[in-house]
């Protein structure tokens, strides 16, 4: 009887840690969601990146864009810190050329090329510091 009486005792021990350690978890990560507009004007689509600016710590996190919306939720949080933030958006050009391959000969595509400046993304210089919990972060992009 006291060995049954201890086996659950120590299960229960055990669960409760368990249980502790994954809530622990979350307050050290960050959730991120804003608005990201370009020249006053609502990105309508594209990606957003959070890339660390220390490599030892995080990973990078990213979401895409809609209606000049973002949410990084789910398993892709971020940990509390600073990072670099990259914000692209393709645009269509009006333009339609070859798809390419795999696609059969002749098939066309809309052209599209970057709408946002590289020093917003490729070469970005936005920054942002993540908290722990919850983040809002609007980008209003100005400039060429």
């Amino acid at each position: 009887m006291f060995l049954a009486t201890r086996r659950v005792g120590l299960l229960i021990i055990s669960i409760t840690f368990f249980a502790l350690l994954a809530g622990c978890g979350n307050d050290q990560q960050a959730s991120v969601s804003g608005k990201v507009t370009y020249e006053g004007q609502l990105v309508e689509s594209g990606t957003i990146s959070f890339i660390p600016t220390d490599k030892n710590k995080g990973q990078t996190a990213g979401a895409t864009i809609t209606n000049g919306s973002y949410q990084i939720e789910g398993n892709n949080l971020p940990l509390p810190g600073n990072y670099r933030v990259e914000i692209t958006s393709r645009q269509k050009t009006g333009k339609k050329i070859p798809a390419g391959s795999p696609s059969p000969p002749g098939v066309m595509i809309d052209e599209t090329i970057e709408g946002i400046p590289a020093k917003f993304n490729k070469n970005s210089t936005l920054q942002q510091d993540l908290k722990p919990g919850k983040n809002t972060c609007d980008f209003a992009l100005t400039g060429k």
